[in-house]
């Protein structure tokens, strides 16, 4: 093996630089370096929108949720102390939520309102996303009917929230009735518009927030919630506690984390991720046969030494392995290449933002974030691929030359 590796080692990197069959190996190097860079800069850049999109979801949502299986509801009484019990619950919000519809002087719009306790702002940064206006954090607001919208809510009911007298008609079926066939059967309250919040759409546009005990006593729910949202002290462990709190509560209850809150989305993006890591893994099989004419020509090319090691008393496995390993170490070298380029250009947009994106969008440059095991998954591919391209060249011309 160490005198396969010496011969194809000099093949490699012989110095006669004007040769054809050279140009024409470097050539198949430079494909295998640019096949694997755009591999790992596409895969980049979808873990970098993957990224910013997840956590535009996850500055709304708990590490853990917790519902119940039959009903709406469930009494907070019957969660809380066994929650108590658990380890690596940094903190937890019971909240309320149902469809109502909201009336503001003819604009009309049905959302969700989500009441919240007030641990709520400990599990999200309601500063980060409270554009406008106050939140109900201090004992005054908690016990008033006073709402938070969301951007999109806000400006669909047309909102004046600098005007201290707006208000807003919440209307609810009441919560026995079986159908709404008079005034009777509904509830309505007012409720003054205190701030606007905006996280993305799909949230802006669908919910308002309210004091828990201001929507359980609209809702004539009192004591009750319909979700229970948990912060973590290491989100690393949430499937672990996850299971630790399904055999806590018992059954009647679902529990979820954070991936399965959103597990179409998830399934999307990676679904996505993994089309185009196939479609690129295709392009570099195509792009293999380079890696077969340049072996194979460099065979042709060296036929005479082929001859002259069989002559010496070199077995047909040590002159197959010379070639063998000439076009592994071209395909290595050409990987490694590749992984450099595309790891450099993902660490300079990161710094500096070399593309930038065209139109309104939440980054002005092209996110990418650089994945250790994209990177392993990358390089084991792309090897795979030249060891087999490398083997049937080395096979086939060392049979047929040796015989001939």
């Amino acid at each position: 093996m160490k005198f396969a590796f010496f011969i194809a080692k000099r093949y490699l990197f012989t110095k006669k630089n004007k040769s054809i069959v050279n140009i024409i190996s470097y050539i198949s190097l430079l494909g295998v370096a640019i096949g694997t860079a755009a591999l790992v800069i596409v895969l980049s850049v979808f873990n970098g929108f993957e990224g910013i999109v997840l956590d535009m979801y996850n500055s709304f949502d708990p590490h853990i949720k917790v519902g119940a299986t039959k009903g709406k509801t469930f009494f907070i009484k019957d969660v809380e102390d066994k929650l108590m019990k658990m380890k690596g619950v940094e903190n937890y919000s019971f909240v309320l939520e149902e469809k109502v519809f909201i009336d503001n002087n003819g604009n009309e719009q049905i959302v969700d309102v989500k009441g919240v306790d007030s641990n709520y702002s400990q599990l999200v940064n309601i500063d980060s996303v409270l554009k406008i206006g106050e939140y109900f954090d201090n004992n005054f607001y908690r016990n008033k009917n006073v709402l938070v919208l969301g951007a999109g809510v806000s400006y669909n009911l047309s909102i004046d929230i600098h005007n201290i007298n707006s208000q807003l008609v919440v209307t609810v079926p009441n919560k026995n009735s079986k159908y709404i066939k008079n005034s009777s059967d509904i509830t309505r309250t007012a409720f003054t518009p205190l701030g606007i919040f905006s996280v993305q759409s799909e949230y802006d546009n669908k919910y308002v927030l309210a004091p828990l005990s201001r929507v359980q006593k609209m809702l004539d729910r009192e004591g009750e919630s319909s979700d229970l949202e948990i912060c973590l002290s290491d989100p690393e462990k949430m499937q672990e506690i996850k299971n630790d709190l399904e055999q806590l509560i018992g059954e009647g209850f679902v529990v979820k984390t954070r991936l399965e809150q959103h597990d179409f989305l998830y399934k999307l993006l990676r679904s996505e991720k993994l089309a185009v890591f196939i479609i690129l893994t295709f392009i570099m099989i195509l792009s293999s046969f380079n890696i077969i004419s340049s072996l194979s020509m460099l065979m042709i090319d060296k036929k005479d030494d082929i001859k002259t090691f069989w002559n010496l008393g070199s077995s047909k496995n040590q002159i197959r392995n010379i070639f063998f390993i000439k076009g592994f170490l071209g395909v290595l070298l050409g990987s490694c290449i590749g992984i450099v380029i595309g790891v450099l250009f993902a660490v300079l947009q990161q710094q500096f933002g070399l593309i930038t994106m065209e139109g309104n969008f939440v980054v002005n440059n092209y996110p990418v974030k650089i994945d250790v095991i994209d990177v392993l998954i990358v390089e084991i591919t792309v090897i795979i691929i030249g060891l087999i391209a490398s083997y049937y060249p080395s096979k086939v011309l060392t049979d047929k030359f040796i015989l001939n």
